[in-house]
């Protein structure tokens, strides 16, 4: 690593990559900086890559850190070096992505201030076939994170029934992730009809529950949002930062650690480096329980 006064030249993966004002706040009220954020993915570069090789991904820039200004962005930015891997994928209206192949493709990106990455239920080569099946529990106002945890947990064997093994992730926010690997043989519209029978299933089981993502239709209610399954939509980023005040993680956890927690943005990114050396991945062996969609 070559530093002078204003940038910092890394080598990561065998390739180079200017930061420039590594000292630069992205966060600004916990003063940390941008070196600090790449230093983060660095130290769980094994846990990020191990979850999200190959998968296209979108990102959202805060020019400014945060908070602050924000924007959305799904295409490759310009100017982009060579070692950056791309897709063209869509629907009605093609984005050229960035596959996430190596941590300096988001070391770059924190360089042009991405301080948050979701990433697509497809990956590499099968980029029109899901192999994960996402059901992102989002909370209503006012409601606590036992409150949401204690809903997942009794959803959790009514999805299990059905046939999956459900992984489970913070959001990073207020909500939680739970996530099927199925392997990747059938087009995402399958998916998503499948996610939506397991979800009225929830729903008629445990009161107080929506498919409704109109806020106004949904007061009071906890959303399953199965629309993370529609093709080429995206989640957060396992092992990803969040442009939250606490710097915080989206973070796989097991089940019985998932019970114990009573505020997700404990998890940030000053202290689970050093979680992730007392524990295992729970999410180490998910590929090995993709299972086809059920009839």
């Amino acid at each position: 690593m070559k530093k002078t006064s204003d940038h910092i030249i890394m080598e990561i993966d065998g390739h180079k990559i200017t930061v420039t004002h590594p000292d630069k706040v992205l966060y600004l009220e916990r003063r940390i900086t941008k070196m600090e954020v790449i230093q983060y993915y660095l130290s769980v570069a094994s846990y990020i890559l191990k979850h999200n090789n190959g998968r296209p991904l979108v990102f959202i820039r805060y020019p400014h850190g945060t908070p602050g200004y924000s924007f959305f962005q799904k295409n490759v930015p310009a100017h982009a070096p060579e070692f950056i891997e791309t897709v063209e994928l869509g629907k009605h209206k093609l984005a050229r992505y960035i596959i996430l192949n190596h941590i300096a493709d988001l070391v770059w990106l924190v360089q042009l201030h991405a301080l948050e990455f979701h990433i697509m239920s497809v990956s590499k080569p099968y980029f029109q076939h899901p192999d994960l099946m996402v059901f992102d529990i989002d909370p209503p106002e006012g409601m606590s994170f036992p409150q949401i945890r204690d809903f997942v947990l009794e959803a959790k064997p009514i999805v299990e029934s059905f046939g999956y093994k459900v992984f489970v992730k913070t959001s990073g926010k207020r909500g939680i992730h739970m996530v099927c690997p199925i392997l990747p043989e059938h087009p995402a519209e399958e998916v998503l009809k499948v996610s939506e029978e397991i979800a009225k299933t929830i729903m008629i089981k445990i009161p107080g529950t929506t498919l409704d993502v109109r806020k106004n239709k949904r007061k009071n209610k906890i959303l399953i949002d199965i629309y993370r399954n529609r093709p080429f939509q995206t989640f957060s980023m396992p092992y990803g930062l969040r442009a939250t005040h606490t710097a915080s993680v989206s973070l796989p956890v097991s089940w019985d650690e998932l019970n114990q927690i009573e505020n997700p943005l404990d998890f940030h990114m000053r202290n689970v480096p050093e979680i992730l050396k007392t524990q295992e991945d729970p999410w180490e062996n998910i590929k090995d329980f993709a299972v086809k969609l059920h009839k």
